[in-house]
């Protein structure tokens, strides 16, 4: 990559000519007289000493409040009790943390995060249970307990709901899946046989202009040999004459691997394949020389 090009500094030539320079620019503003001369620009500081005056004069200086070095610190007083619905489950009190003398605030806070935990633990103890744990306000000790309404979650009123859309389900008429494919099917029968013309599908579609002299043949496919069905006449087959079987030759069973056959029959099946590879050969030749031709 190319370097950037920076900006050439020039430096002074002729300092005596830059300074008189400047100096010519600041000769119209030195000295210059101002252009109200009964106004005098005041000085920030000289502004700032004459209100400190005025204010000492009707001591209004607010001084600023130091904390002490020594304060302990106290946390739960600041909790404000908001209007509660009559209905409404009372509240916890909230306890009040204060720092004890010659107590660090390591230490302090050690000792809050300690109690706030066992705090947690007493309300989910509440709730599982559904009691209310009573305390000594001056002391904190346990007093006894008070037994309450056992609030719902929401897992629970979801599981109460479903319980209901089962008991209206049960109250109908159960059927099983089966009964109930069958009365489907039944149904869309009933409906088919109202809805159908038994002549619907018996009438035929006739062109215009069209005679029939006659009822239609049907041409049913038989599994039967005919005549159009027989197979061709190969042109292997006018090469392997000789090699035909005769239909009066005892059929054998040549299913199975060649070499379970008896000898004689094995060498048949040899010489008759080796005979139509030699007429195979022979033919393509003859292709062959009829197209150079």
């Amino acid at each position: 990559m190319g370097k950037i090009p920076a900006k050439k500094h020039r430096g002074v030539k002729d300092v005596e000519k830059q300074r008189a320079k400047r100096l010519a620019e600041l000769e119209l503003r030195t000295n210059i007289a101002p252009k109200d001369t009964d106004e005098q620009a005041i000085p920030k500081s000289l502004e700032r000493m004459i209100k400190l005056k005025e204010a000492a004069k009707t001591n209004n200086i607010s001084k600023r409040k130091r904390k002490k070095k020594n304060a302990l610190i106290c946390v739960g007083q600041q909790h404000s009790k908001l209007s509660l619905h009559p209905k409404a489950k009372p509240e916890k009190t909230v306890p009040v943390f204060q720092q004890r003398p010659n107590e660090s605030g390591e230490q302090f806070l050690h000792r809050i995060s300690k109690d706030t935990y066992a705090f947690l633990k007493e309300t989910a103890f509440e709730k599982k249970y559904g009691v209310q744990i009573e305390r000594d306000l001056e002391s904190g000790q346990i007093q006894g307990l008070i037994k309450c309404k056992r609030e719902k979650d929401d897992v629970e009123i979801l599981r109460a709901h479903k319980n209901i859309k089962r008991k209206k389900k049960t109250t109908e008429t159960s059927l099983t899946k089966n009964e109930k494919r069958k009365l489907k099917l039944q149904l869309k029968r009933e409906k088919k046989l109202k809805n159908a013309d038994e002549f619907e599908n018996l009438q035929d579609k006739i062109a215009f202009n069209e005679v029939a002299h006659e009822p239609p043949k049907l041409n049913i496919k038989s599994k039967k040999m005919n005549e159009e069905r027989k197979p061709k006449n190969l042109l292997l087959n006018s090469l392997l004459e000789n090699s035909k079987v005769s239909s009066n030759s005892k059929v054998m069973d040549r299913s199975g691997k060649r070499k379970n056959l008896p000898v004689i029959e094995r060498r048949k099946l040899e010489k008759q394949q080796s005979d139509a590879i030699v007429a195979y050969r022979r033919l393509k030749s003859q292709r062959l020389a009829n197209r150079s031709c």
